[in-house]
C-alpha cells in the first residue's frame, strides 16, 4: 500500500526526472538562427569565396556597430517623446515623433546600403544568387517570432 509519504516522494522524483530530461532536451536540440544565422546562410547562397567571406565579415561589423548607434538614438527620442506624457506640455509631440520616424527611415537606408555593398562584393556570376537571396533578406531578418520558415 502506497503511504501518503511515499506518493509524494515518488511524485517529487519523477518531476525532478521529467525536469532534468527537459532541460537535456532543449540544452542538445539545435536552435534556430545559432550557428545557422544570416551570415552563414549568404556566405554559402552567394558561394562567397574566403576573401570575399572576410570582406563580408568587415561589412558586417560596420553595419553592426552603424546600427547600435542609430537604435540609441532611437531610444533617446523615444524616451524624450513618452517623457513628455509626465507633463502638460505636448507642444514637442509632433517633432519628437518626426524625429522617429526619421531615425526608422535611417536605419532602414543603412540596412539597404548594406546590402548594396554586399552585392558589390558579388562577382559576375554570383548576381544572379544575390538576385535570389533578395526575396529572402526580410525574412533573415525578420524578428524570431515573425519569421516564416
Amino acid at each position: 500500500m502506497l503511504t501518503k509519504t511515499n506518493f509524494w516522494r515518488i511524485a517529487a522524483l519523477a518531476l525532478l526526472l521529467l525536469n532534468v530530461s527537459l532541460i537535456v532536451f532543449f540544452v542538445t536540440q539545435p536552435h534556430p538562427g545559432r550557428g545557422e544565422g544570416p551570415q552563414k546562410i549568404i556566405v554559402e547562397r552567394l558561394h562567397f569565396d574566403a576573401q570575399q567571406a572576410a570582406a563580408y565579415e568587415q561589412l558586417i561589423q560596420q553595419h553592426r556597430t552603424d546600427i547600435r548607434a542609430k537604435r540609441r538614438e532611437m531610444q533617446e527620442a523615444k524616451q524624450q517623446l513618452y517623457g513628455i506624457l509626465q507633463g502638460s506640455d505636448l507642444s514637442k509631440k509632433d517633432s519628437l515623433t518626426q524625429r522617429v520616424g526619421q531615425l526608422q527611415v535611417e536605419m532602414e537606408n543603412i540596412h539597404f546600403g548594406h546590402f548594396q555593398d554586399i552585392r558589390n562584393l558579388c562577382k559576375s556570376d554570383q548576381i544572379e544568387d544575390f538576385n535570389a537571396l533578395t526575396g529572402d533578406l526580410a525574412e533573415f531578418f525578420a524578428p524570431p517570432g515573425r519569421r516564416q520558415n
